[in-house]
């Protein structure tokens, strides 16, 4: 619950963070050539949220100076704060709803039917996304390569997203040749990738009613996008 009384410091600290429009990583599929070269492949599903994110979208300051910056930040903490508020209901249908066994599950059933290479049954589902959680689960894979992907599903006004960011990092010397810019010292840098893609789904006007099977849709929607997606050599 946010408070509803805040210190200019406590604003003035969000402002420090300031937005900077960097470039996105390129995004690629498979191609033929790499799908003939995978014979397994690991997927390791991060999703760290516990429940559904209630946002806003912020106000840009623009020139505002410092004094209007912080009373922007000042507005929109109390936008926040209603916007919790009134989706307080679907947060409470939500109380015994599991979505990282729903999304495991989903995973599990589409990605066994990927035909043109096979992930290795069943996906496991880790809820700490951070650099070394991946790493571990990349050393511990057997695999040729490991499917490394994240989920965050969010509510703002009223409309339910969810997005995940996918990436395949080989293990295999025959597909290390496939990488972008080979970095030897980071098996999971950014140019060792040989795929890379983000997907997207979104259900308006959800309810307190309705966000269980919205969400449970949504799941399946995502995993069919990337099995869709691994099955489209290039």
């Amino acid at each position: 619950m946010i408070k509803s009384i805040f210190s200019l410091k406590s604003v003035a600290s969000a402002f420090i963070l300031i937005a900077v429009a960097g470039c996105a990583s390129p995004q690629f599929s498979l191609t033929k050539q790499v799908q003939s070269q995978i014979n397994q492949v690991d997927a390791v599903l991060f999703i760290p949220q516990n429940n559904i994110e209630v946002a806003v979208q912020s106000t840009n300051p623009g020139n505002s100076g410092l004094l209007g910056a912080l009373i922007i930040g000042m507005i929109d903490a109390s936008r926040q704060a209603a916007a919790e508020n009134a989706a307080s209901p679907i947060m409470e249908s939500l109380r015994k709803y599991d979505f990282r066994a729903v999304m495991l599950s989903s995973s599990n059933n589409v990605f066994k039917k990927i035909e043109t290479i096979k992930v290795i049954a069943p996906t496991r589902v880790e809820s700490v996304l951070s650099d070394s959680s991946k790493r571990i689960s990349f050393d511990k894979s057997k695999a040729d390569a490991v499917l490394l992907y994240d989920v965050h599903y969010s509510l703002r006004s009223g409309n339910l997203t969810l997005t995940t960011n996918v990436e395949i990092y080989p293990k295999a010397e025959a597909l290390k040749q496939f990488r972008k810019k080979p970095e030897d010292l980071n098996p999971l840098d950014e140019g060792n990738a040989i795929y890379r893609k983000s997907f997207k789904f979104t259900k308006q006007a959800v309810t307190a009613e309705t966000i269980r099977d919205d969400l449970t849709e949504g799941a399946s929607n995502i995993v069919h996008q990337i099995a869709a997606d691994l099955n489209h050599g290039v």
